[in-house]
């Protein structure tokens, strides 16, 4: 049993740091082999987006043209570590593992609608040869594109705590003047309970709400958990003048998903707000570019770069979640070892009395 686990792990580990990202194992529904026309050419033909409850079962996105990521070699070999890790530890429903499966699907998500932002995949395809109509299109394609980005970033945990979020959004409007103002404080404090109860690296915290974010310590915060909050978090204080703090939070956003549309904004219109030019033109330099003739090369690059990125982040992903079930399953057959050569000795000793 012992050389099968090494074995199962040893492969599991060559495909979790090869540094490739998941694919589609010939997927016949993949947007590489559908009709064109299939596609469809207005946002009213998508599917909307299944994530926020669908996830929580651990299942994927099944509509048409959806790549099947749970084909990927990957997740075969998840499964497989599964049943052998079983065979050792009755309990080993661990819920951080099962967090990190999850996260890793929705990164996989994420990287398939990234790539549909760019101007040449074949999602953007129109069949005509004027301007304003390939305009249109890929408009229309680019807004479904980026309300499903946004949809899955604010589903990341779930369809209660999503509406939770939904709601403080929809209560944005009713925030007026500073942070001390008791609507702003009690909003400012409730957003900051969902970013430590889902983003601490290793428990669940308390927030503090006093309207003081020296407080926060963003070591001790994986804001990959769960984006959107901290989005929000930082939309809030902006619009409360707390510029500074909201641009803190902004970097912390920006160097876990570099190409989150959103939070590029909101930093070049914080750093226009604190009159600092110079910075505001970098990040709209760094922004999502249009969809004009003259931008779709640039915007080809941008998404490519961006892919790229969350190639890397999944990369990550992958070989943590690998290195914990490795870890897991060397502790139980340590364990079993160990109990079965305790029960030996008893059993030899009981034979010689």
């Amino acid at each position: 049993m012992a050389a099968s686990i090494l074995a199962i792990t040893s492969t599991f580990l060559s495909i979790s740091t090869s540094g490739q990202a998941f694919t589609p194992s010939n997927n016949a529904d993949s947007f590489s082999q559908r009709p064109i026309s299939s596609m469809g050419r207005h946002r009213q033909t998508r599917s909307p987006i299944l994530f926020s409850s669908q996830l929580g079962n651990d299942s994927v996105d099944k509509r048409e043209g959806a790549p099947s990521v749970s084909d990927s070699a990957f997740f075969r070999s998840v499964s497989t570590l599964d049943r052998v890790k079983g065979d050792y530890d009755d309990d080993h429903d661990d819920s951080s593992y099962t967090c990190e499966k999850k996260r890793i699907l929705y990164m996989e998500k994420e990287i398939e609608l990234l790539s549909q932002l760019d101007p040449n995949h074949p999602i953007n395809y129109i069949d005509s040869h004027i301007e304003d109509d390939i305009q249109e299109h890929m408009t229309k394609m680019e807004e479904a594109t980026l309300e499903e980005l946004s949809a899955l970033w604010h589903g990341q945990q779930g369809a209660i705590n999503e509406h939770k979020l939904r709601f403080y959004e929809s209560r944005l409007q009713d925030v007026q003047g500073s942070l001390d103002g008791p609507v702003a404080l009690e909003h400012y404090g409730s957003c900051l309970d969902l970013i430590h109860e889902h983003c601490c690296v290793d428990s669940p915290g308390t927030a503090q709400s006093n309207g003081r974010l020296e407080e926060v310590d963003f070591d001790k915060l994986d804001l990959g958990k769960w984006i959107e909050p901290a989005h929000h978090l930082a939309n809030l204080l902006a619009k409360t003048d707390r510029l500074a703090e909201s641009k803190a939070w902004t970097e912390e956003i920006l160097a876990e998903k570099p190409w989150h549309v959103g939070a590029l904004s909101m930093m070049r219109i914080v750093c226009l707000r604190l009159n600092d030019e110079e910075a505001a033109m970098k990040w709209a330099v760094k922004g999502l570019p249009g969809l004009s003739p003259q931008s779709r090369t640039w915007r080809s690059e941008w998404v490519q770069e961006s892919v790229d990125l969350a190639k890397e982040k999944l990369a990550e992903l992958r070989k943590d979640l690998t290195d914990k079930i490795v870890a897991k399953i060397e502790i139980s057959v340590r364990t079993t070892s160990s109990v079965m050569t305790e029960g030996m000795i008893v059993f030899d000793d009981s034979a010689w009395q």
